[in-house]
């Protein structure tokens, strides 16, 4: 019982640590979204952060990175995480479109995408393609 008590303590701390760091390594990139421009550059960087803070978590408290849980798990479960996401995306979509909240954008705004996504340079290219590519990404 004891023995229970002290690892739950240790993997609170271990918990309490990690979000430490997660937020120490987030502050300065959610500082510069907020302050400077252009903003976009620097949700990359936050994205990393969990990451980084994980290793540096593992590092502190002496485990490996072998530790971690690096399977797949289920499959269906990892289908399921693909196709919820964009079934909401197309019912809001289509919610705002019947309901005239919005339209589909214009040749201009979807070439702009395409710039923003690094998509020109090798030709141009259609505002169809640039929409099904970034629909992939």
């Amino acid at each position: 019982m004891i023995k229970s008590i002290e690892n739950k303590k240790q993997t609170w701390k271990t918990i309490f640590l990690f979000l430490g760091l997660v937020i120490a390594l987030t502050s300065p990139f959610h500082y510069a979204i907020v302050n400077l421009y252009p903003s976009r550059i620097y949700v990359g960087a936050i994205m990393w952060c969990p990451a980084i803070a994980a290793f540096i978590t593992l590092k502190i408290k002496g485990r490996k990175i072998s530790s971690l849980n690096w399977n797949w798990g289920n499959w269906r479960y990892i289908r399921w995480s693909y196709f919820i996401p964009a079934l909401y995306g197309i019912i809001t979509y289509v919610l705002i479109w019947i309901f005239g909240f919005g339209n589909l954008a214009n040749e201009e705004a979807i070439t702009e995408w395409g710039k923003e996504l690094g998509l020109f340079g090798i030709g141009t290219l259609s505002p169809t393609s640039i929409t099904i590519i970034a629909i992939i990404f």
